[in-house]
């Protein structure tokens, strides 16, 4: 008998050691394969995941995707696959460097904005109303938006000390040359 517990403590121990668990860090899934299977190279998954653990450590949440988390406060982070302009949902036959792409990039009943002019980069997207939700770390100037909402609802942004910087107009509207610059939060107002 204790033979046979010495023998499965060893391999629990090998596996956990070796990782052969299929989870990444933490406990998290291994978004490797996926992010392989959407044609990217061992070297670009593992860029695209460093960028993902940057924002996890800053706004809390979790991956849900190789290229896709949720945050704390119920927003989500779409990353375009390194060497594309354009983040887009893997699988969904998009090109990440078409300007097609970039006019279908906020979903309806969503306010998504974008560190790079012309909806460029990772597309921030919230939906929910009300909440202050804080934008990613880095976006200290220009960007874009798109207040993609229910027709007439708007979107407010706020500084640091939830000071209110601007409104969009109603939905549908945009602004591909916007300026992050003194915005910390933005709420809907829905």
């Amino acid at each position: 008998m204790r033979g046979k517990i010495g023998v499965v403590a060893g391999v629990a121990l090998v596996a956990l050691v070796t990782g052969v668990t299929g989870a990444g860090a933490a406990g998290r899934p291994d978004f490797a394969a996926q992010a392989q299977s959407a044609g990217l190279t061992r070297a670009q998954g593992a860029e695209l995941q460093a960028e993902v653990d940057r924002d996890l450590a800053a706004l809390g949440g979790v991956q849900v995707a190789a290229n896709k988390i949720t945050t704390a406060d119920g927003a989500t982070v779409l990353y375009p696959l390194p060497g594309e302009k354009y983040a887009h949902e893997l699988g969904d036959g998009l090109d990440g460097n078409a300007v097609t792409t970039a006019a279908d990039a906020c979903p309806y009943y969503n306010f998504c904005g974008f560190p790079g002019a012309k909806y460029t980069g990772k597309r921030w997207t919230k939906s929910n109303c009300g909440v202050y939700n804080e934008i990613p770390d880095g976006w200290n100037s220009g960007g874009s938006w798109i207040n993609n909402q229910s027709h007439h609802f708007t979107s407010s942004m706020f500084n640091k000390k939830h000071y209110h910087v601007f409104t969009t107009d109603p939905a549908p509207s945009n602004d591909a040359y916007g300026d992050w610059g003194p915005v910390w939060y933005v709420m809907n107002n829905c």
